[in-house]
């Protein structure tokens, strides 16, 4: 049976009550609540912090928070990506019940993570004022950042999503990569593309006695979409003032490029998602 037509008020009414709903039964009868989302990121900033800090704290300004803000707009992404595999498991009797538009699950599970996304922000602005980092009218660019980063991690989960109830083995073949794209992404260690990136792009190829893999990696570690909008995130919050903000054709192009991830992981999802029931 196909799904009925939803308006996109009424979209909106079932992703908004969906996503709070998660985001409330998350932490509901725990002791620590909401603070169990703190945690984790904490954790891992105070470890990487604690190890690598002394060997690359010198090179990089108010490293603390180039960390932690690396480090929360990852969590962002990788907590999205899972979300929309595991919101098809959560809600098998759902989905095997009720025909509606399937992606509005994985919208609610944008929504739940930008709400957690939203109060780890405000926590590094917290940290931002009481370390006197410099703040100046560039973040007024960052829901543009934020807008990129979503559609990067739900168009991700997407595709991700689409298969991961056929084929089971998808959840770990990519807990298993996520790990190692962690560090193929800039978040511990010294990052900064050439402005405008068009010019790093050309550095790279005619970088002369350069390793043909070392190239290929150094190329992957500095553009790919994860890499791109921390460090955009980076350029509009702590070093817009030394690194310059990003430029009106950059953040168009690479909106542009985010939407076509969102779009092509929506294709796939939207394609798949009449098998979901028979998948169980």
């Amino acid at each position: 049976m196909p799904p009925p037509h939803f308006s996109f008020a009424q979209s909106l009414r079932v992703i908004f009550a969906i996503g709070w709903s998660d985001f409330v039964l998350k932490y509901r009868g725990s002791i620590l609540g909401y603070f169990w989302s703190f945690i984790g990121p904490l954790t891992k900033f105070l470890v990487i912090l604690v190890i690598f800090g002394p060997y690359v704290s010198a090179s990089i300004p108010q490293y603390p928070l180039y960390l932690f803000l690396g480090i929360i707009v990852w969590e962002y992404f990788i907590l999205t990506t899972n979300g929309c595999m595991v919101v098809l498991y959560e809600k098998e009797g759902l989905v095997q019940r009720h025909p509606f538009p399937r992606i509005l699950l994985i919208l609610s599970v944008g929504w739940t993570n930008t709400i957690i996304f939203a109060t780890h922000l405000f926590i590094f602005f917290v940290f931002a004022w009481f370390f006197g980092a410099p703040v100046d009218f560039a973040v007024l660019l960052l829901p543009v950042a934020v807008f990129q980063l979503t559609l990067i991690s739900l168009g991700t989960g997407m595709l991700l999503s689409a298969y991961c109830l056929k084929y089971r083995d998808i959840s770990h073949l990519w807990s298993i990569a996520s790990q190692i794209l962690f560090w193929l992404t800039p978040i511990m260690y010294p990052y900064r593309a050439a402005n405008p990136m068009s010019a790093s792009v050309v550095s790279f190829f005619s970088s002369p006695g350069l390793h043909p893999f070392r190239r290929i990696l150094d190329m992957f570690i500095h553009f790919q979409p994860v890499s791109i909008v921390i460090n955009d995130f980076r350029r509009l919050t702590l070093y817009s003032a030394a690194w310059g903000v990003p430029t009106m054709p950059h953040l168009i192009a690479f909106t542009l490029i985010s939407l076509g991830i969102f779009l092509a992981g929506k294709k796939m999802f939207d394609m798949r998602s009449p098998y979901f029931a028979q998948e169980y």
